[in-house]
């Protein structure tokens, strides 16, 4: 690599650094759900560019746009690095230090695609708030620069609150419904759905990084009281999902879950999953229901990931009740 290569390179690499050892501190306290963790780091990369800028006497007008783009090219080389990271990273089989370890690197990674993503949408923005901020046939006055910069960083700041306790959130609450045909009729669904899913059942490609059964260890069948507890296991390490079967009628069993110590945990809480099945034409409707809450900000982020792991999760079950039945 050239000198100049070289030189040109360290701005990216500084800021870099900065942001993943601001994002490792923060995942070690108690805000770690919240928008200090996942949208605090985009400051901290502007901060950087722009504390590199002004040691090379380089904020000369137009100096705001060329950070943004700077800091645009840290997100995306710190997004592919810290995804390429937690993909072939190795699965522990338990939760020691190397699992602690991959739940930051997984983390980090989600960390780098929302940063990134921010930063696209400032990148978008920005002339607009430049042409607010610019005084008439002045494109390069340096005040523009300046208001801009103090216009985005509120913005940043008001983000990074979301999820803070005394600041705001949007409300986690949520459910995903999958939904799939039987060729059985509702008898045969329900003594299937008397044995759990098996934890051998094919998973989604895009369900493969989040932890998976690995062993149903209590299957008690699906009458009132009944009780559930399936063995989670992921990169981050392993725990269990406890569930009982606290509703029961004709048509719906609800498996309300008692305790969660699965990785997964502390980004999502799982409150009941609910099997309703009702005669369709020839055949059987089922309908499996996650009812769970989302623990992250930033909403407009978590809130589509989220719903479409569930969703996932649910098909799942749903498919594997339906093939059995058919068999």
């Amino acid at each position: 690599m050239t000198t100049s290569r070289l030189a040109a390179s360290l701005p990216h690499a500084t800021a870099i650094v900065a942001a993943v050892l601001y994002a490792w501190a923060m995942s070690r306290t108690a805000h770690f759900q919240t928008g200090l963790q996942f949208i605090a780091p985009v400051a901290i990369l502007l901060t950087v560019h722009l504390i590199w800028m002004a040691l090379s006497r380089d904020l000369t007008p137009g100096f705001s746009r060329r950070a943004v783009r700077r800091s645009a090219l840290s997100a995306a080389l710190l997004m592919v690095a810290l995804m390429i990271g937690s993909v072939v990273a190795p699965m522990p089989a338990t939760a020691d230090s190397a699992g602690a370890l991959l739940t930051g690197i997984f983390c980090l990674g989600v960390i780098a695609v929302v940063v990134f993503l921010v930063i696209f949408a400032i990148v978008l923005v920005f002339r607009l708030l430049r042409w607010l901020f610019r005084k008439p046939k002045s494109d390069e006055d340096i005040f523009s620069d300046y208001g801009s910069l103090i216009l985005v960083f509120s913005l940043l700041g008001l983000a990074s609150l979301e999820g803070l306790s005394g600041a705001y959130s949007f409300d986690g609450r949520n459910t995903a419904t999958a939904t799939r045909h039987v060729d059985a009729p509702p008898a045969a669904v329900w003594q299937t759905m008397e044995t759990a899913t098996s934890a051998a059942f094919a998973l989604p490609q895009a369900l493969q990084l989040f932890p998976q059964p690995a062993e149903v260890e209590v299957d008690e069948g699906t009458t009132l009281g009944a009780n559930r507890v399936v063995r989670m296991r992921g990169r981050e390490g392993e725990g269990r999902l406890t569930l009982r079967v606290t509703d029961r009628s004709d048509t719906t069993a609800r498996f309300t879950v008692l305790s969660d110590t699965t990785p997964i945990a502390n980004w999502v809480r799982h409150h009941s999953i609910t099997y309703t099945v009702t005669p369709d034409d020839d055949g059987t409707r089922l309908q499996v229901t996650l009812d769970y809450d989302r623990e992250l900000a930033p909403a407009w982020f978590f809130d589509p990931l989220m719903k479409a792991a569930a969703w996932g999760a649910m098909d799942v079950l749903a498919r594997d009740v339906r093939l059995r039945a058919q068999q």
